[in-house]
């Protein structure tokens, strides 16, 4: 399953790179910040499946992370792509792009933190 996501996360940088020569400079560094935090974010949901669950935000006490909680988290990553791409669309500068980029590789840093402690962490359910 992580390697389809990760497939299909692969396949829609490099088709929305085809559009590159006419866009704003920052928006490639833009774009592959976005991919960063999607693989970042897949890698965190993996890491964590079946595990108890810390963040509130994401869980019921003493659940363990499952479908609802991916669900909830993809929500989360989904709103903030969302709104990065109605900010850009409508003012679309390169210091807004590097901005949101260095927001999103900072993210993308300290999810894929958190992802590899999880790998360190036994399943609840065994």
């Amino acid at each position: 399953m992580l390697k389809t996501l990760l497939f299909l996360l692969g396949s829609c940088c490099l088709l929305s790179a085809q559009d590159m020569p006419s866009t704003t400079p920052g928006k490639l560094l833009w774009r592959a910040s976005l991919a960063a935090l999607a693989t970042a974010n897949t890698l965190d949901v993996q890491s964590s499946w079946g595990k108890h669950e810390l963040n509130p935000a994401l869980a019921a006490p003493g659940a363990t992370f499952g479908r609802e909680n991916a669900l909830i988290k993809l929500g989360m990553v989904g709103t903030l792509v969302g709104v990065e791409f109605l900010i850009t669309r409508h003012r679309p500068s390169a210091r807004l792009y590097r901005a949101l980029g260095v927001i999103n590789f900072g993210a993308a840093a300290a999810v894929g933190g958190t992802a590899i402690h999880n790998y360190t962490v036994a399943n609840s359910t065994k």
